[in-house]
């Protein structure tokens, strides 16, 4: 946020070969990144070590991480978990890829998540006690595939839930909450008093691909439930809506003529944030606020960058001159928001763009004046070349202009080389 003046990012994987017959394999990573700019800072993304059976997968550390479905590489951000955010220690089992039901002839695949995370220690908004030294990160999933991998049509529908908890012995000691029973209200959803255990989020998940000879077409919708029950009542008027188009046919060896690969189109709105009866139309429990915790000033974030969308960015990172409340992670979790990518080939060079439009209406603690509106962009360009025995050169030319942020430009020239060591 200081202005960088180098950057270097270097990690060195091993990674499960798909070749190997063997039921068991293992890999592991580890990523460095340090910056220098007006101060140094450097820190660990990635340091994790998995392990394979078959295809069930058994992981211990911090790897990066994304949850929900949307085009990962183009996207503005995943609304529970996003790509960008920075990998905190977890313990997790999962099918990381989709495995068919032989019984259905394949045309039935799932996968799942099921971690245990760690997210340090946080100040609490009220009760005695102003400070618990640990909080956790709980997190699940379950996907279903509709249609064979080799078929045209597939269709994709699952949730997953999250939520952020721990140090209930200090939140809540009238009622001598032992670690183990805090856990079961957690990850089952009960409540104690009336209110859930922890900072809950979580979205259900629709989408739709079509694979023709020359592209493939994904449409995705992303849902948010938070307070009230997942099963009773769900928030229709919340949530991110996607299409995307992807070239799958390659080009001609050596063409150098222009050719378009992607494109993706967004709309992101989180404006409501209240449970309606989808037959009443009346509203059932308390305003969300989204990424935000009436328990925990940390809200949705690990080292006080946001882990949910970057739409909903943390407080000290907007306009000093918009209302703050000292309580709440984000004063923006009410938008809506509009986001583009684009990605194009030409002489041998790639080329993106991705754009984003937003209007922003602050928080429910921290409401703005007037709508700030927002636009970001950046343009990528990049080049293999010969130096190094294969490697590219790119470059990233980024600006943002409007109310929300302050106005910003900034220019990455650089240097990129990944393969194999040996």
């Amino acid at each position: 946020m200081d202005g960088n003046f180098g950057l270097v990012n270097a990690g060195v994987y091993k990674v499960y070969n798909p070749h190997n017959p063997r039921t068991f394999q293992w890999s592991g990573g580890i990523q460095a990144i340090a910056s220098y700019g007006k101060s140094g800072n450097a820190f660990l993304s990635d340091a994790y070590i998995a392990a394979r059976i078959g295809k069930l997968e058994i992981l211990a550390g911090q790897k990066n991480n994304v949850v929900g479905l949307m085009d990962t590489t183009m996207t503005s951000g995943s609304l529970s978990v996003a790509g960008n955010s920075r990998p905190f220690p977890r313990v997790q089992i999962s099918l990381p890829e989709y495995l068919p039901l032989y019984f259905t002839k394949n045309f039935l695949a799932f996968k799942f998540s099921y971690s245990e995370g760690y997210l340090g220690s946080s100040n609490l908004n009220y009760g005695v006690e102003r400070e618990v030294s640990y909080t956790y990160f709980h997190q699940k999933s379950l996907y279903l595939r509709f249609g064979p991998e080799s078929g045209r049509l597939k269709i994709y529908v699952g949730a997953n839930h999250q939520a952020v908890w721990g140090g209930e012995e200090k939140i809540t000691p009238l009622y001598k909450l032992e670690p183990l029973d805090a856990y079961w209200h957690t990850i089952s959803g009960k409540t104690l008093n009336y209110k859930k255990v922890g900072n809950h989020f979580g979205t259900v998940d629709l989408g739709a691909e079509w694979r023709g000879k020359t592209w493939s077409y994904f449409v995705y919708r992303q849902n948010i439930y938070e307070t009230g029950s997942l099963f009773r009542i769900i928030n229709f008027d919340d949530g991110l809506n996607g299409v995307r188009i992807k070239r799958i046919k390659p080009l001609p060896a050596g063409s150098k003529s222009f050719a378009l690969q992607s494109f993706l189109l967004e709309a992101i709105g989180t404006n409501s944030q209240t449970n309606k009866s989808p037959l009443s139309g009346l509203a059932i429990y308390e305003k969300g606020n989204y990424y935000n915790s009436y328990i925990y000033q940390r809200g949705w974030s690990y080292f006080s960058r946001g882990i949910g969308t970057p739409l909903a960015p943390a407080s000290g990172i907007t306009r000093p001159t918009l209302p703050v409340n000292g309580s709440e992670f984000t004063n923006n979790n009410r938008f809506w928001a509009f986001h583009t990518g684009i990605t194009a080939t030409w002489q041998k060079t790639y080329f993106g763009l991705r754009g984003t439009y937003s209007r922003n209406s602050g928080s429910l603690l921290s409401p703005f004046d007037s709508l700030a509106e927002q636009v970001s962009l950046a343009l990528t360009a990049e080049k293999n070349i010969k130096l190094l025995n294969g490697c590219s050169v790119f470059s990233n030319l980024t600006t943002d202009f409007g109310h929300l942020y302050p106005t910003s430009h900034g220019l990455i020239i650089g240097l990129r080389k990944s393969g194999f060591l040996d």
